[in-house]
Parts: structure tokens; sequence; C-alpha cells
């Protein structure tokens, strides 16, 4: 599968304080450089086997541009059938603008929905300010009868996408619980913000929430009562190919098309270190190749006995984003790693335990 994500605006109803795209310049992407950021994904797409494209479509708010997007789907599916190509959708909105007619067409092309929310409403408020400077944690509210019917009509479980930051960590495993048990988000994906400095002494509290939340999930499984926390996968990696970590993909699988038509590998990094190429010209195999190389010679990592089973060295964009080199990675996600990596000998290799 290939994938590509477009950023069809810059523009927002809130301000979150952790926003990847920092101030926003209220830009719209145009049907060129959409079209041709396509072009590029479909010519990928039907060099892999299995034929299949996943669009996934991000803001600012992206559902601000609804007619827009409308419009996309429309050429997508058209040019889907000629190719003969599958395509799969995603959306991340941060769910307070839904409406009867959002809902009809997230329905009508079974549209993965990924809601932004970050626990209950003192936390969630925290960072997800509408413009205004007051918390949006009750629009979501108000647009949940919207999730339960997108769930009951597409058989698809939406998925809550709720990032720690260095003011709510502390507060990760209660969140979870929120949002599985009040808010019953069958899927949980807790990312941690990197674009700010950690110290140890905040992630070892943040590993301690972790622990917290795999107890939670485990028990919950046993009790029948599972459901997805994101985090999960990332640590099954360490039980697979001996533990061996792989490379991220940058440019091969995947691509980021920023609303000006620059190319990047993902979102990770949009910064001019992380661009690839642009809709006009292609990707840059040559940057990708010298990127691809950098990447597994990595200085810091060559010296690290634990770099062989590390899943973090891989993120290459990352470690672009904080250093402005490959081989120079973010500390912070160094010793982070290596907390998860004892959660998984903790829990991961009980023989009691399934993480499927």
């Amino acid at each position: 599968m290939y994938t590509i994500t477009l950023e069809v605006n810059q523009i927002c109803n809130l301000r979150c304080t952790y926003c990847y795209l920092g101030r926003k310049t209220n830009q719209k992407m145009s049907e060129q450089i959409a079209y041709k950021g396509l072009e590029i994904a479909f010519l990928n797409a039907e060099n892999h086997r299995d034929r299949r494209l996943w669009v996934d479509f991000v803001g600012g708010e992206a559902l601000l541009s609804l007619s827009f997007l409308k419009h996309l789907v429309d050429y997508i599916e058209g040019q889907a059938l000629k190719r003969n190509i599958l395509v799969t959708y995603s959306i991340t909105t941060n769910g307070t603008i839904l409406n009867d007619e959002i809902l009809a067409w997230l329905i009508k092309y079974r549209i993965h929905l990924k809601v932004s929310i970050d626990g209950d409403e003192e936390t969630h408020n925290k960072n997800r300010k509408r413009i205004d400077g007051v918390g949006s944690y009750s629009n979501i509210i108000e647009n949940c009868m919207y999730f339960k019917e997108y769930e009951k009509r597409t058989k698809q479980y939406i998925q809550a996408a709720h990032v720690v930051t260095q003011n709510n960590y502390g507060e990760t495993f209660e969140s979870v619980c929120h949002l599985v048990e009040n808010l019953n988000f069958s899927i949980v994906d807790s990312s941690i913000d990197v674009m700010n400095r950690w110290t140890t002494d905040q992630l070892d509290g943040l590993a301690d929430e972790w622990e917290k939340v795999l107890r939670y999930y485990l028990k919950r499984k046993k009790a029948g009562k599972a459901f997805l926390w994101g985090p999960i996968l990332d640590l099954k990696k360490y039980g697979e190919n001996n533990g061996e970590s792989g490379f991220c993909g940058v440019g091969l699988i995947q691509i980021y098309i920023k609303v000006d038509g620059r190319i990047f590998g993902c979102a990770a990094n949009l910064e001019d270190s992380g661009c690839i190429g642009d809709v006009e010209n292609g990707l840059s195999k040559e940057c990708i190749k010298r990127l691809r190389k950098i990447g597994k010679e990595g200085n810091m990592c060559s010296k690290c006995s634990f770099a062989v089973k590390c899943q973090s060295k891989n993120c290459i964009m990352n470690s672009l984003a904080y250093s402005g080199t490959v081989g120079e990675h973010n500390p912070d996600m160094c010793y982070f790693e290596r907390k998860k990596r004892n959660l998984w000998e903790i829990y991961g290799y009980c023989s009691e335990v399934s993480w499927t």
C-alpha cells in the first residue's frame, strides 16, 4: 500500500499549543497541486503489488474545506476506477464542526475518522482551545451523536488521537480511561509531543503512566472488553523479526504534500530539512537515497548497544527535525525508547499475555 497525506489547508478554528504546523498561514491547497500530488501517489500505487492507495486528509481543520474535499474525492474515485486501484480514505479533525452534511459524506465514502481529543474536559482544554481562548472539549461532546451514528452506519471505529505533552503527561492513564470508558472510543492512539525537550524526570513519569495503561489494557482484554491502544503496536515490534528494526520507508511507501506543493516524508518534520521534492518536479531520488544511506550509518546509533532493536532510530524525519542531521537522534526519544523496551520485557514476554 502507498500512502499520501494531503494538507488541504492551514486554516483552523482552534489554536492548540502543540500543533506541528505552528502558526497558521490561512493557505488553501489548489486543485492543481492536489492533482499533481495524487498523480505521484497513483503512479507509486500502480507499482505496488497490492495496487492499494491510502489517502489521508489533514489541515488545519480539514473539514473547513469540505467542498474542496468532496471535489477531490470525486476525482480520486474516477482515477482509481480507471487505473484499477483500491483507495481507502482517512481524515483527521478536531471534532468541533460536524454536521449532517459532513456526516453523510464521511459515511458515503467510509472515510476513516480520527478525532483529536486529549482526555477529560480539564486535560483536553489545557492545550486545545478555540481562537477566543475557550477550551474546545464541550464542542466535541456536542457532536457525540454524530460519532455514534458514524460508527453505527460504517461499522468502523473512530480513532481518538490523544497527544501527550509536558503539561498533561501525568494524566495519561486517566485520559485513556476517560476516552475508553466515558466516551466509548475503541481505538486510542497516544502520541508524544516531541517538539519540545523533555527532562528525564518527566520521561520517567510518562513511563509510569504508560505502564498503568498497559496493565489497564491487558485487564480489559482479559475481561473481554478489549480496545486498541496505539503504542501497543510499537511495543509488539520488539517481539517481531527477532526485535530488529527496519527502515521507515520515507518516500518509498508514503509522502506528505504541504499546502504549497512541497513533498515531505511525513509530518514528523515539515522543515526544509524534511523536504524530498515538490509536485512540479516529483520526488528527489537522490535525496531519498542519501537519507537512507545516512540513516543506516548514523554515528550516534552505531555506538549504542541498543541500536539493533531500537524502533526510534528509524524515524529519520524526527532526527532531522531535532538536529538537522540523521546521525544525531533526539536524546529524549532515545531515553524513552529504553523505557518502552523495559515495558515489553516485563509484559510482552509473559506467556499468558496475548497482544493480538
